[in-house]
């Protein structure tokens, strides 16, 4: 009787155990973005004044005549994925269909941070305003001897006329 339940125990833990891994990189993923996220917020807070400004921001191709004094290319780009355990959840969610929020908050994340670079890279140039903001989207897959790819990122490149008043 005792051995029933040994087996029992044993074929639920090999059932259970392929999907410990991608369970436990989900949940470290999750938390590790969430840090991230928190540290970018607060530095939003404290850097991004200038994004939030439609004043001093702008992603129309046509300005008005400002009278700056000089202008200069600023461009950052960033490269950031989903964790393993995010990825195998999302291939379960795109089997039977649905939005995917991991990759809607990888995506979130990487727009965000480039911006706010891209604000810095203006600070660091005394550019008071950005005019002109692009931003690029890639979807970079990782493929060994052209198998199946079973790794991605996303970069992203964010550009902009900052000008100097």
């Amino acid at each position: 009787m005792a051995e029933d339940g040994f087996v029992i125990a044993f074929y639920l833990v090999l059932i259970a155990l392929p999907f410990m891994f991608p369970l436990l990189s989900w949940a470290l993923g999750r938390w590790y973005q969430g840090t991230l996220m928190s540290a970018l917020i607060e530095d939003e807070k404290r850097h991004g004044g200038m994004l939030q400004n439609p004043n001093q921001t702008t992603t129309a191709p046509i300005t008005t005549s400002m009278g700056a004094s000089s202008s200069t290319l600023l461009h950052v780009s960033i490269c950031v994925g989903p964790s393993i355990g995010q990825m195998f959840f999302m291939w379960v969610k795109g089997l039977v269909g649905g939005r995917l929020e991991s990759y809607d908050a990888v995506l979130d994340y990487g727009r965000r941070e480039v911006l706010l670079r891209l604000k810095k890279q203006a600070d660091s140039l005394s550019c008071t305003t950005i005019q002109n903001i692009r931003i690029e989207t890639s979807v970079i897959n990782f493929a060994k001897n052209g198998g199946e790819s079973k790794t991605s990122s996303v970069e992203f490149l964010a550009f902009a006329t900052g000008l100097r008043f």
